[in-house]
């Protein structure tokens, strides 16, 4: 007769690699990474439909993934323990950016943004379900502070866009509403895409896990887009930079939240993901010479705080 797991062992086999100072550096480079992302999207939505949006981005994380395989001498027909879970992630990330892409072309983008970041709320839930980890009262502290700090920055930007939501044109706000559960939906599958990266083995490494997850959401991706996608031809003398940066922060980003997650416990993560936000003010700030309203400081400065205190904490806690 099997017998059942208990809450320790299962910890214990779901436990991270005790690198948490790497997890957290990694942390903040994928959400520096998911940022540029976000923008070069936002602004290619323009031109290009959300399913071409992602076949692009795929496409070209492939071709940079790839690259990066050959030129560390990589296997390209890797196997390892848990390329199920790798592969599983690959396909969840199409919904995924469907559901986000979409919602940036539904809502305005500060909407969008508010609500995808409930994700760090329900990573760690499922962490402390799933996972077993000990999410106490400074864990779950950060998180909801960063939360209301991502809050109030998106209410500043709302009240100086006042005139836009008054306008005779704006949508009604229960379409507002029914658009709004697309980024939640969102969130939560992104929140499981993550947690499932603890379900890999330990000694799997993290470039045959992002690279099996690009082929997966490729070969995802392609019927999609050949049964219901656009056929908008690519502007290359035009957009072929953003095409590049595409690809190189795809992959930048998928490593960094690979490491990320296996190496420092998930409640960890999800709360310094915040600072996406600082750097997402930061780019429209010097991209597009838009300067933020004087309110969004004290939001800004929660999220700076809640994730300077966490990397503090942890760093101090791994040294011990």
């Amino acid at each position: 007769m099997a017998q059942t797991e208990t809450s320790d062992e299962r910890r214990e086999r779901l436990k991270t690699d005790g690198r948490i100072v790497v997890g957290i550096v990694a942390a903040l480079v994928a959400a520096f990474a998911l940022t540029s992302l976000d923008a070069i999207v936002f602004n290619l939505r323009i031109h290009y439909g959300v399913i071409e949006t992602q076949l692009i981005r795929n496409i070209a994380g492939v071709f940079f993934v790839v690259s990066l395989m050959l030129f560390r001498r990589e296997p390209l027909a890797p196997r390892f323990k848990g390329m199920g879970i790798a592969i599983f992630r690959g396909i969840t990330i199409v919904p995924i950016g469907f559901l986000f892409f979409s919602s940036f072309k539904l809502l305005d983008q500060g909407t969008a943004t508010a609500l995808v970041f409930t994700y760090p709320i329900v990573i760690t839930i499922l962490a402390a379900i799933v996972l077993r980890e000990k999410t106490g009262f400074w864990r779950w502290g950060a998180v909801l502070v960063g939360f209301a700090g991502v809050i109030l920055v998106q209410v500043a930007l709302w009240m100086a866009r006042g005139e836009e939501w008054s306008a005779p044109d704006a949508q009604p706000i229960w379409l507002t509403a029914l658009y709004s559960l697309m980024p939640v939906l969102a969130a939560i599958f992104f929140a499981i895409n993550m947690i499932s990266l603890r379900f890999v083995p330990q000694g799997s490494p993290s470039i045959w896990i992002t690279y099996v997850g690009a082929i997966a959401a490729l070969l995802t991706i392609v019927p999609i887009w050949f049964l219901f996608g656009e056929r908008v031809p690519l502007n290359w003398s035009a957009h072929w930079w953003q095409f590049g940066l595409l690809a190189v922060v795809s992959v930048v980003s998928a490593q960094g939240l690979n490491i990320a997650y296996r190496s420092a416990p998930a409640s960890v993560v999800g709360s310094l993901e915040y600072v996406a936000i600082i750097f997402a003010t930061g780019f429209a700030w010097f991209s597009q010479s838009l300067i933020p309203p004087s309110g969004i400081w004290f939001g800004v400065s929660l999220i700076f705080v809640a994730g300077v205190v966490t990397a503090w904490r942890e760093a101090r806690a791994s040294n011990d």
